[in-house]
């Protein structure tokens, strides 16, 4: 815009001299030099104004440096009849090759317009270059002028590629301005008594002139379109966001509704695709609902995150650029951005992907703030929906500890006489092998009455003292125990464990219980499977003992409710459902955690965290 007001100011200046002319004198050639000047660069500073190169300061100085300069001095020289062709012809070389430069960097690569154009400058340039070495100026200015103000014809419809009366009407009139010089030339040449208004030569300038007010008017009123256009879209996103939200907090589960809210992202913002990434129980997330995206980009995006964590979130928002508060640009080739779900209490539950803008580079700031709002909204009702969920769990547990407390004392009484009595048979027995069968009897019974005892210790919600045991060993004997099973069903089962672990803050036959339980639950998992393995890793982290068991299996149907009690995916008969939820209990009570995860495509991982006994011991001597 400023160029155009800079280009009108030297066609203004043309009109001006003209009307201080006068016949004769120096001042005369003063003003016609003058004239001519500003008329010429004027065509000089449109051209430059309608390439690429204007919306850079570096490359836009260096044009009008370069084609400006030489240009002006020409007008100044042929004027004032400097007798110099070497030097005027040098100037337009400098023109002519300047022009043929700056059109081939138009495009990067350059295009067949590109090289059009750099031949119509050197050409041109050419034949006005013979002229003046002659001794002839005049074919030089008409060409600037025919050259400079036809080629903005073209620019201008580069420009605006659209068939709105403004940009018509500017093209056309560039063309026509252009036009005039040489057939204004033609006629005087081979009509010489033709007579033709002046004013006639003007009118391309008016056409000029009034289109580009009715582009500039063209432009506000896009621009005004386009604001109404997103205000209208900015209101239907938080109307379907709305709609969410009321949903959310009547008590419809978060992770059923992903794939709804990443529809209502794509439906009413610039956004043209969305994922919803969760995370776990850990911080481990899955894609939990989708929308834009083919087959081929949802698989591609899947596998992209199939390693994602919290923490994996949180380096790629570091290294990302800020688009507002709680929003981060990612990613090169393809604008992308994340908005991490972090409730009010600053824990962090996921994500939410945005991709493909539809028609805007990046999404403007009222809207990013309006998906900010709407993530955090969403982050604290997940964890909501997380505490209620444990807060249920809870009490089924307790109804569950109740229930195990009243059969735990019915136990106990026939389990004392069991042992008693095989006490009594191990001292009457002569025989050594009989009394080694009773011997292993009565420890078997001492094992389950300090399983019993440990249930009732948590029906009774007791805080023992801390205890410790070997993991290596403890995970050896279970693994024993279901050995013959394991060779039977043909399961391969792969034992890594790091050396040198510490021993974790839980006692032995709890231990041993939760582990048996949930290879059990793997092995009962793999059992029809194709492929039947199982993968137990244990390593150290942090102030813990991390143990993953990994199976080959369909895994969980329902993950959110497989810790409950009493829940089971297993025949009738096989499964009471409570093996997990006594795991939960156990890991509780010891100051651990479990959690549960599905692989892709099929598998499942159950994640055992144990807290290392030295820990809790220095933990227990600090209270």
């Amino acid at each position: 815009m400023r160029l155009w007001i800079g280009a009108w100011a030297l066609v203004f200046l043309h009109f001006f001299v003209q009307a201080f002319e006068t016949q004769s004198g120096t001042i005369e050639r003063i003003f016609e030099s003058v004239d001519l000047a500003a008329l010429e660069l004027s065509g000089v500073v449109f051209a430059v104004s309608l390439t690429k190169a204007a919306e850079d300061r570096v490359r836009r100085v260096a044009m009008l440096a370069i084609l400006a300069v030489p240009t002006a001095f020409h007008a100044f020289a042929i004027t004032f009849d400097w007798h110099a062709p070497w030097v005027l012809a040098s100037a337009l070389a400098f023109v002519a090759a300047g022009g043929a430069v700056f059109a081939l960097l138009e495009s990067n690569p350059p295009v067949v317009a590109d090289f059009l154009a750099a031949a119509a400058f050197l050409g041109t340039g050419f034949w006005a270059i013979r002229d003046q070495l002659r001794g002839s100026p005049d074919f030089a200015v008409n060409a600037i002028l025919t050259i400079s103000f036809g080629i903005c014809g073209f620019l201008y419809w580069l420009r605006y590629p659209r068939r709105s009366p403004g940009v018509v009407v500017v093209a056309g009139g560039f063309l026509c301005w252009g036009a005039v010089f040489p057939i204004a030339n033609a006629l005087a040449y081979y009509m010489p008594k033709l007579t033709v208004n002046p004013e006639l030569w003007n009118a391309p300038k008016f056409f000029v002139a009034f289109g580009m007010v009715l582009t500039v008017v063209e432009e506000k009123s896009r621009i005004i379109q386009g604001a109404s256009a997103r205000e209208r879209a900015e209101n239907r996103l938080l109307s379907g966001l709305a709609l969410i939200s009321s949903r959310l907090l009547a008590g419809k589960d978060p992770t059923a509704l992903c794939g709804e809210i990443a529809a209502a992202i794509t439906d009413a913002s610039s956004f043209g695709r969305a994922a919803l990434f969760v995370a776990a129980d850990r911080s481990a997330l899955h894609l939990a609902g989708s929308s834009g995206l083919t087959a081929a980009e949802l698989e591609k995006l899947r596998k992209r995150s199939s390693e994602w964590t919290i923490e994996t979130v949180e380096r790629m928002c570091e290294e990302g650029t800020p688009m507002g508060t709680n929003s981060f640009a990612i990613g090169d080739a393809e604008h992308e951005i994340l908005i991490p779900l972090v409730s009010c209490r600053g824990s962090k539950v996921g994500c939410i992907w945005l991709g493909g803008t539809q028609g805007a580079p990046s999404a403007g700031h009222s809207e990013m703030v309006k998906l900010e709002m709407f993530a955090s909204d969403l982050a604290v009702t997940i964890e909501n929906a997380r505490l209620h969920h444990r807060l249920v769990r809870s009490e089924k547990l307790a109804a569950l500890g109740q229930l195990v407390a009243g059969v735990a004392h019915e136990l106990n009484n026939p389990l004392t006489g069991i042992m008693g009595y095989a006490e009594l048979l191990g001292e009457e027995a002569d025989d050594e092998s009989a009394r080694k069968r009773i011997e292993k009897l009565a420890n078997e019974g001492r094992r389950m009455k300090r399983i019993v005892d440990g249930l009732l210790r948590f029906a009774r919600q007791s805080n023992p003292a801390a205890r410790s045991a070997d993991l290596g060993v403890a995970l050896r004997d279970v693994i024993h125990l279901r050995e013959y099973h394991l060779r039977k069903l043909g399961i391969r089962l792969e034992i890594n464990v790091e050396k040198d672990l510490p021993s974790v803050a839980i006692g032995e036959d709890e231990l041993k219980q939760v582990l048996l339980n949930v290879l059990n639950n793997a092995i009962d998992a793999v059992e029809e499977s194709a492929r039947r393995e199982i993968r137990v890793s244990a390593s150290r982290k942090g102030g813990s003992v991390m143990v993953q068991m990994d199976d080959s299996g369909p895994g969980f149907p329902e993950i959110t409710r497989a810790l409950d009690p009493f829940y089971t995916t297993k025949p009738v008969g096989k499964g009471t459902g409570l093996g997990l939820s006594i795991c939960y209990g156990i890991m509780q009570e010891c100051g651990g955690e479990i959690s549960l995860a599905n692989k892709e495509p099929y598998g499942a991982r159950v994640d055992l965290e144990f807290p290392a006994a030295h820990v809790q011991s220095d933990a227990l001597a600090h209270a």
